[in-house]
């Protein structure tokens, strides 16, 4: 919880320093020093990065719920969005099935192709940078690939894995669909 409030005053003192360059760039465009505008903007916008968000889709899919919560949490906090899909291969069953496995896997990129192109579509409406990745791996070591290729990752969002549950009528009250964020820094 510490690192999201040092987060929430780090965007705070950023914006505050923002002010002050506008401020700056102002003072200068109305004394008609117009050459010096652009350099108090310039100079912190390199500075920046922008955070990440990893979006963590079900298999070939993006719930609902998760697709919303990650575009108004990215647009609150101007992040930028990597969505991932992912598809473990087991070693035993990829050597065993090796010729059909590559059919299979084409067949999962371009499913999950298509079916991130809403997801896709609402990022560009919000002007929120969006990339995407497929991975065939267990979700943790997706995640470390990520991280490798990606560099630092923000936060997680993902949903609840799915487990069995049984028929018995005190589990029909519970919550079916839970979403989990989590920071990675």
């Amino acid at each position: 919880m510490g690192k999201f409030v040092d987060k929430i005053f780090k965007k705070a003192r950023s914006a505050s320093d923002k002010m002050d360059q506008y401020q700056e760039a102002i003072t200068f465009a109305e004394a008609d020093a117009y050459e010096y505008v652009k350099k108090p903007l310039e100079t912190k916008q390199q500075d920046e990065r922008p955070g990440k968000l990893l979006v963590i889709g079900k298999g070939s899919e993006f719930p609902k719920d998760i697709v919303d919560y990650a575009l108004e949490m990215a647009e609150r906090m101007s992040y930028e969005i990597l969505a991932m899909n992912t598809a473990p291969l087991k070693d035993e069953s990829f050597k065993l099935f090796a010729s059909s496995q590559n059919k299979n896997c084409q067949e999962f990129k371009e499913l999950s192709a298509k079916n991130i192109e809403s997801f896709h579509k609402q990022a560009e409406k919000k002007a929120i940078p969006f990339e995407h990745a497929i991975k065939f791996s267990e979700i943790d070591t997706a995640i470390e690939e990520i991280r490798k290729e990606y560099g630092t990752i923000d936060f997680v969002i993902s949903g609840a894995e799915e487990k069995q549950i049984s028929e018995r009528e005190e589990n029909r009250e519970r919550p079916s669909k839970e979403i989990f964020v989590y920071s990675m820094v």
